[in-house]
């Protein structure tokens, strides 16, 4: 049988309208199952599926965005399990702790959480105990970068409460990790010369104050400079540095 440019044309068509249907399809019933793509690293190993949104939190009906919750648990269903079930069932979906996996992305590959133990030390009392959470990994290197997010109370004034969620959503606490079996420690509180002392080029450019934010105008580098003190340019110098070591001697 010949097949002539108009029939291959035709039957592409109707590939081309069969999987935008199976994809439409898919997309309704992830929104029917409130659900993200995403994946689950366990013992090393990737695995694709699906998982329960998280991120937002409602006060009087105001959609807000709550980062923190993605620091607790998640539920994960497999892409196998998801995509040839018809039903999908609560009991399909897995719990998964921080102490379960060694992490996950969510939305693809958009955000990504480590599984580690953190002490919150802007937490009181036992809330300065080292937990186990799903940080936000924001670089990826021989010095890793990660985003913490402190939790609002459940209870409280709407007003307060709203004002929490911006704030705590906004302003995320900034942790770095040399090596995957250091302890995680806030970037405000680095010693560049000590943590990073193997790296003799970058500590010299530290020093003398070359890691600065280079989109800011002279004038803003200058009261930088004057306020090194301060928390933004502590933690802004510091995250430079530990790209730059990244950069120079990370292996």
């Amino acid at each position: 049988m010949k097949i002539t440019f108009k029939s291959a044309l035709f039957y592409l068509s109707i590939t081309f309208c069969v999987l935008q249907s199976a994809y439409g399809q898919l997309e309704e019933k992830m929104m029917r199952e409130n659900v993200e793509r995403g994946s689950i690293i366990l013992k090393g190993k990737e695995v694709q599926g699906y998982i329960k949104k998280k991120g937002t939190g409602y006060i009087d009906s105001e959609r807000l965005s709550a980062p923190w919750q993605f620091q607790d648990d998640i539920r994960f269903i497999s892409k196998e399990v998801f995509e040839n079930k018809e039903k999908i069932k609560n009991r399909d979906f897995n719990k998964y702790s921080p102490k379960d996996i060694d992490g996950y992305k969510y939305n693809g590959d958009s955000l990504t959480f480590v599984s580690n133990k953190y002490s919150d030390m802007s937490a009181v009392g036992t809330g300065m105990i080292p937990k186990w959470k799903f940080m936000r990994e924001v670089l990826d290197g021989e010095i890793s970068i990660y985003h913490h997010y402190q939790s609002p109370p459940s209870v409280g004034s709407t007003t307060g409460l709203r004002a929490m969620y911006v704030e705590y959503a906004e302003n995320p606490e900034i942790v770095y990790q040399k090596g995957e079996d250091e302890k995680m420690k806030l970037v405000n509180g680095m010693n560049v010369e000590k943590e990073l002392a193997d790296c003799e080029e970058v500590v010299k450019k530290f020093q003398n104050q070359e890691y600065e934010v280079l989109e800011n105008s002279d004038e803003e580098k200058s009261k930088l400079k004057s306020l090194a003190n301060k928390t933004v340019f502590r933690v802004e110098s510091r995250i430079t540095a530990i790209k730059a070591y990244n950069e120079t001697c990370g292996q």
